[in-house]
This record gives C-alpha cells, structure tokens and sequence, in this order.
C-alpha cells in the first residue's frame, strides 16, 4: 500500500477519526461511506503504527471536510492504484479532457504512469460533487528512470500551461518518495536547491541533485 492507493474497506469495519465523535454527522458519514463500498485513501503511515491510516474527504454538501480514519489490517478488502486519467475524463469539459488524455499518453509511451487523486477522484468514486470553478487537477506520476521523470515533466508543464485550471501532483520515485511537480519545476536548473521529499513514513528537505541521483542509482540497481 502505497500514498494515494484507494484502500477498500469491509463494509462493516471498526474505525476511529479523531475528526469526528462516534454518532456526529461527520461520524456517520464515514460510516455511510464506507457501509456503501468506497474507497478511502491511503495517506502517510507513522512509523512502528499498529493501524493503518487513510483520509476520506466529503462532498461538496459537507463542506469538503477532510477526515482522518484509522483503521487495523484486517479491515481492508482489497487496495487499488488510483484512478486512471481515462476514468476520470468524463467529469471533465471536453478541451481539458483531451490535454490529460494526452498526458496520460505520453506516460504511457515512455512507460510512467500516472494516476487521479484529490477533488476529480473523489467525485468519480462518489457521483457526488466536490469540484467548483476554480478546483485543481491533481495527479500522481510514477517514474522509474531519470528519462522518465525528464519526459513527465516537461510533459506535466506542457498539460498545465493548456489548462485553465491549476495542475497539481507528485513525481514519486521507485521507494516511495515523491515531490510536488511544480517545486522541482521552479528548482530544477538549480542542483543545490531543496525540494520537500514527501516518503511514506515522513518529510524531509533534500537538494535536487540528492533527488536525481538517488533515481538514477535505484534505476541502475533496478
């Protein structure tokens, strides 16, 4: 299980959420959500944790509140990668449909991929709205190779200069780190920089020369 894996639950799971007490409205909307057979998302794992935590976000009808649920192993069902761009394009106008479909080509012929997470997700996974005018387009891009990441993104900054929205997301190398596209945009032409590395366990600063090397070594010993 990896960050932004959909996690499927038992409909009949035990959770707790210190966003919400047992029986509030929020409460019992995670409760619904999962009784219903959705998916929660997997977010960072503390280390040494005994339970395993995910994130549900509601719909636009409860405000977008974000809740924290933690739940034991044996409550998952099943766990899935994101949702492919192609799933989620029909939620889309069709002019910003046709540049993620290019994307994801372009993922596709060089061997990345790429995935959905954030507002468009949830509201495929729901039916419900969460998007409004001014919503992202968030996306998890999965390189394996310093080709990988140089094609995605250039890729990425081609898709967000032809969108009329904000494009959003992660490169997330072969251990699990990733880094928000758009930092190591603005940084790249400068191998000192920091960027925020964002593990599945933790944070940390590392300089950009530190994040391309790591990749291309974990590509040699691949």
């Amino acid at each position: 299980m990896r960050r932004h894996d959909l996690v499927y639950l038992q409909r009949d799971a035990a959770f707790a959420t210190p966003c919400a007490a047992p029986g509030d409205a929020s409460w019992q909307a995670a409760r619904d959500w999962i009784a219903a057979g959705r998916p929660l998302v997997a977010a960072r794992q503390p280390p040494g944790s005994e339970r395993l935590h995910l994130g549900l976000s509601l719909p636009l009808t409860q405000q977008r509140k974000r809740l924290s649920i933690d739940v034991e192993a044996k409550a998952i069902a099943r766990i899935e990668q994101p949702l492919s761009v192609a799933r989620c394009c029909s939620r889309l106008p069709a002019a910003q449909a046709a540049v993620l479909t290019r994307l994801a080509e372009q993922a596709t012929a060089c061997g990345a991929g790429l995935g959905v997470f954030g507002s468009l997700a949830w509201e495929v996974l729901s039916g419900e709205a969460y998007r409004h005018a001014d919503s992202d387009i968030d996306l998890i891009c999965d390189v394996a190779t310093v080709e990988q990441f140089d094609t995605m993104l250039a890729a990425l900054q081609q898709a967000a200069g032809e969108l009329p929205c904000r494009l959003d997301g992660e490169l997330r190398f072969p251990d699990g780190n990733a880094v928000a596209w758009r930092e190591m945009a603005a940084q790249y032409r400068q191998p000192s920089a920091p960027v925020l590395i964002k593990g599945e366990h933790g944070v940390d600063l590392q300089p950009v020369q530190a994040v391309l090397a790591a990749l291309a070594e974990a590509c040699c010993h691949a």
